[in-house]
């Protein structure tokens, strides 16, 4: 395997191609992981793999043994040539596999387990900087599908997402941080690529996404440092107005860690001290939640 910056295993084989008949390509029929690897630690590894495995078994795809899938990034991040505070993005998808033209599928059909390693730019998490960094959020247009046997899964299916995403592309504004996307019920869900938390007083709310939206690592891990420090934590259905009426915003997810909401359109958010506060504790969980390789 050639050492460059940016390499795949597929199903352990250095590849950079899928079978046509692969049902990732025609249905987004498969999920994935999105982890952080410092300096050879994966940042939240078993709750990243519990995730994996429930996910496949609401599918019914088959996932794949955890040893496989550390072999696999261990061989990456063996073949890659890396400076003493090398940072990554783990991805881990796992498709269904190969399948004849339809949607019904194989029943005894092979999954199919791809690997990436990237670079990570040090300064775009909160965990790689140890500082709590700010923007705005932009208020998208597209919503977030209504699906609830879906809900909370990280599936293949992100066009809700990339729509959403290509929003604020050619924005003047240089300090977004994500989009704002709300679902066809008028409640607000989380961000193109993170979760939502909002503060009011001493409670922390966050979006019910019982219907739509990821249930992201991070989010579930702030939801109990916060219960840990005896913060009141509410999980409910919000409006956009209930969100411009809180004293603090943050989005959360594996990369970024957390990252404080300064600006939401027309609204400002001047204080986030409680969201200082939750940030300082998840610092603390980072390296006792990591899985050396």
């Amino acid at each position: 395997m050639t050492k460059s910056s940016n390499t795949i295993l597929i199903n352990g084989i250095a590849a950079d191609f899928l079978h046509i008949n692969n049902r990732a390509i025609h249905y987004g029929d498969g999920l994935f992981e999105t982890i952080l690897c410092d300096n050879r630690q994966l940042l939240y590894w078993q709750r990243h793999y519990q995730r994996l495995q429930s996910s496949s078994a609401k599918l019914k795809i088959v996932c794949p043994d955890e040893h496989l899938l550390l072999a696999d990034i261990k061989t990456l991040l063996d073949n890659t040539e890396q400076a003493s505070d090398s940072k990554y993005v783990i991805k881990i998808i796992i498709s269904r596999g190969t399948s004849e033209r339809g949607y019904l599928f194989d029943k005894n059909s092979k999954e199919t387990r791809i690997v990436m390693l990237s670079v990570l730019d040090p300064d775009y998490s909160a965990f790689t900087t140890g500082r709590l960094l700010a923007g705005e959020l932009y208020l998208c247009e597209q919503q977030v599908s209504i699906n609830k046997s879906l809900a909370g899964i990280k599936h293949l299916n992100r066009l809700d997402n990339i729509l959403a995403r290509n929003e604020w592309e050619n924005s003047a504004t240089t300090t977004i941080i994500d989009g704002l996307m709300l679902n066809a019920n008028g409640h607000v869900i989380e961000g193109t690529m993170s979760n939502l938390f909002a503060i009011k007083g001493k409670q922390l709310i966050t979006p019910n996404i019982d219907c739509s939206g990821v249930k992201g690592v991070m989010r579930d891990m702030i939801i109990d440092i916060a219960k840990q420090n005896e913060i009141d934590v509410s999980i409910s259905d919000m409006t956009l107005e209930e969100l411009l009426s809180m004293d603090e915003c943050f989005i959360s997810n594996s990369l970024i860690g957390i990252k404080a909401v300064d600006r939401i359109a027309d609204t400002s958010y001047q204080s986030d001290k409680l969201t200082k506060l939750i940030f300082e504790q998840l610092l603390k969980t980072k390296d006792n939640n990591a899985q050396i390789i």
